[in-house]
């Protein structure tokens, strides 16, 4: 175990808020516009505590922010046992996340990007402190040391950018706070699961704070696979944080460097014959398999913040970032199409850069505004391709026609060098029209321009057929995008009491386009993403803050849908591809209750109606004629819940805490064309802990994850590459006990 990568400092108390406690520790001192990703603050009532969020890009309590969000604190993650952002979406009702052999994306109100090629841009992306990345990889590395986690919903393309056009994931870890303390807590579970997180916070002179925390997470396979890899699903995860924070008068410097490692057997995949009815899946525990798979990714990221208040009335944010990836994944990628047993190796090194700087007066004004200037950029490299290991059937060593086998020889290989630079200039105002009603406006102009220079080399005799002559086809990687828009935004807030508020807003979002290729055809572009949204709804703190109704309604005008086939490296059609307009509409709602006391209830639903225009027609992965009009979006079920209750009994000697929660999803499709053997079933996946908390700051908790052991499915597909239906699976029946501190 890597256990010296665990843990960089030993033992401090973390004190992120609970969202959902009884009774309310002070609120947070600090100016009206704090920083970004400042520790999160809380509005002191008798009843539910409310999270103040960043939504906005300044502090503003959650019940006070016309958007619709869903809010988590790094107390109620913890209690929860959520350690990423795929646990995240087994709790939150309107994210979906599937996973896509080593890397993954995430759908909100059914706008996903299932393009996570080197080309593709999430359409729900995840900012880590404020921190954009292009590439899904890293969607599953755990989350720790965390002071909330907001989930925005709707497009955010005017204060967050261009990709954002179903919504926002937002990770703010706590930061070096003017007080000493520290951490740690131990999960011992099923499977060999083991996850250790420890931290510390240490005043090192006046004004200047240092903090150090850390993760080791790691878990046998779920899934047998009987073949070389003996076993997938696994986890082996490691990370370490550094952070500083310097703060003097109207000066404050924030400065954060963080490690990552993890090296897993990787997606334990369940291969089916291409188009077959959809199996019977079982315990989904064992599964056939025929090359070694894995997936390994180290990462460096450097994050750095300045903010000065207060000149001539203006508040000014400079926020940076750098971050070096490198991951490898190998699939199996063995099928009938080609006698051997095959891997999809996978290697790319982005490299990123975020500039961003921001100015803006005081939040009590009559008249608040931002503006700013951002810059991303992204330089990776790509080497991948089929590979053969071995030849097998008459071709194997010792077969009749083992002279015509292709071993260790890539079918195909791509390499490419892929440039991604992306400016935008941005403002918004928000007026206050009478002491009840405020109107905002904004808007983003962006520049986006990729590059992709480089090859695909097709050798036929291992690719297509050991009989193919011995033909070399070299096919040049180049494309390029230079393209610019707009984004807007407007909105009316009405609030007349203090606890009650409704909004109506429109926002224009916008996805860039990219460029495609299969292998053996020259780069094919594809066109930009828009949507237009408009949104309303309402938030609601009664009965002294004991309840929250918070509700919205929804219609979303979508152009340019993005979606993604596999195709065959020999000819095909299929790639990535604009296949037209579509139309979403829906409802959310969510109820908070204190019911009596030490009793907590919450229900958060979504209701999602989606459908494509009509005279759609696009090719399949076969590069035959579908027509998709009137079919339903991908990744989009029509109705999900997520409840829970927990009941605080009061013990001489501390607290126990029964809590109960489940996520119910209707089914849903994962592919445009809506077949029904690549389609998710409804499920229902539900959760049970019970927690005793003792005077002096520990905790020891017992747990039940997916208490049922449902079979429920994180990604189905039909691959014309190796001519398989191939499936994958959420987590199985999972328990364990936690044990933590703080002091």
């Amino acid at each position: 175990m890597k256990v010296t990568s665990i843990l960089l400092a030993a033992t401090c108390l973390i004190s992120p808020v609970s969202a959902f406690a009884q009774t309310a520790p002070e609120s947070d001192e600090g100016t009206q516009s704090r920083p970004e990703n400042d520790q999160p603050g809380v509005t002191a009532h008798n009843g539910i505590e409310d999270i103040v969020v960043t939504a906005n890009r300044v502090g503003t309590d959650a019940q006070d922010t016309p958007i619709a969000l869903n809010v988590y604190s790094g107390d109620d993650l913890r209690d929860q046992g959520i350690n990423s952002v795929a646990d995240l979406t087994k709790v939150d009702p309107s994210v979906n996340l599937t996973n896509s052999g080593g890397a993954a994306y995430i759908a909100v109100r059914g706008i996903a990007s299932t393009d996570v090629t080197e080309i593709g841009n999430p359409s729900v992306p995840i900012t880590r402190d404020g921190f954009y990345t292009n590439r899904s990889y890293s969607i599953n590395a755990s989350m720790y040391d965390v002071a909330r986690v907001e989930v925005l919903k709707g497009p955010q393309g005017t204060l967050n950018g261009r990709n954002s056009t179903g919504g926002l994931i937002n990770i703010i870890t706590n930061r070096p706070e003017m007080k000493n303390g520290g951490y740690a807590s131990v999960d011992i579970g099923n499977y060999g699961g083991f996850i250790g997180e420890m931290g510390a916070n240490l005043v090192v002179a006046d004004g200047l704070a240092f903090r150090a925390s850390g993760i080791f997470n790691t878990h046998n396979g779920y899934r047998k696979l009987l073949g070389p890899a003996r076993f997938g699903d696994d986890e082996d995860f490691a990370s370490g944080r550094v952070q500083l924070q310097f703060n003097r008068d109207a000066l404050s410097i924030w400065a954060s460097y963080q490690h990552d490692s993890r090296d897993v057997n990787g997606d334990a995949i369940l291969n089916t014959p291409l188009a077959s009815p959809k199996p019977d899946f079982g315990d989904a525990d064992i599964f056939p398999n025929n090359s070694p798979i894995l997936t390994r990714l180290g990462g460096d990221r450097f994050r750095w913040e300045v903010n000065y208040d207060g000149l001539a009335g203006l508040n000014f944010t400079y926020a940076g970032g750098y971050d070096k990836q490198d991951w490898r994944n190998r699939l199996d990628a063995t099928g009938p199409l080609y006698p051997a047993n095959r891997q999809f190796r996978q290697s790319e090194k982005p490299a990123t850069w975020n500039h961003e700087v921001r100015v803006s007066n005081d939040q009590g004004n009559r008249l608040f505004f931002q503006a700013g200037y951002f810059h991303f950029q992204e330089d990776n490299t790509i080497d991948s391709g089929i590979y053969n290991l071995q030849a097998t059937g008459d071709f194997a060593p010792g077969g009749p026609l083992a002279a015509l086998g292709r071993p260790n020889q890539f079918g195909i290989k791509f390499d490419y060098n892929v440039k991604t630079r992306s400016d935008a200039v941005f403002g918004q105002i928000e007026y206050q029209l009478t002491d009840t009603l405020q109107a905002s406006l904004g808007a983003r102009y962006t520049w986006d321009k990729k590059e992709r220079s480089g090859q695909a080399v097709i050798f036929l005799p291992a690719l297509a057929s050991p009989f193919a002559p011995p033909l070399t086809l070299t096919t040049p990687g180049n494309g390029s995008l230079n393209e610019s828009q707009p984004t807007w935004h407007a909105g009316l807030t009405y609030k007349p009491t203090s606890d009650s508020m409704i909004y109506a807003k429109y926002d224009r979002g916008y996805k860039s386009g990219g460029f495609n290729s299969n292998g053996s055809q020259t780069s094919v572009p594809y066109g930009p993403e828009k949507l237009d949204a408009f949104e309303i709804g309402t938030k609601n703190s009664l009965m002294g803050n004991r309840l929250q109704i918070n509700a919205d309604i929804f219609y979303n005008d979508y152009r340019g849908y993005q979606a993604s086939q596999t195709s065959a490296s020999i000819g095909g059609g299929a790639g990535t591809f604009n296949v037209g307009s579509a139309k979403i509409y829906g409802a959310e709602g969510e109820i908070t209750a204190l019911l009596g006391v030490g009793t907590k209830a919450s229900v958060n639903a979504t209701y999602l109606h989606t459908k494509f225009g009509d005279g759609i027609t696009v090719a399949d992965g076969a590069d035959n004629a579908q027509d998709i009009s009137g079919n339903e979006l991908p990744n989009a079920p029509g109705f999900t819940v997520a409840g829970s209750l927990d009941h605080e009994f009061v013990l001489p000697v501390g607290s126990l805490t029964a809590r109960v929660d489940g996520k119910y999803s209707s089914s849903f499709y994962y592919s445009v064309f809506n077949n029904t053997d690549t389609q998710s079933d409804d499920y229902f996946v539900g959760n049970a802990s019970l927690t005793f908390a003792a005077p002096g700051g520990w905790k020891v908790q017992g747990y039940v994850k997916n208490i049922f052991d449902k079979v429920v499915l994180a990604y189905a597909a039909r691959n014309y590459v190796s001519g398989l239906n191939t499936y994958q699976f959420q987590a199985p029946r999972t328990y364990g006990v936690r044990f933590s501190a703080a002091f």
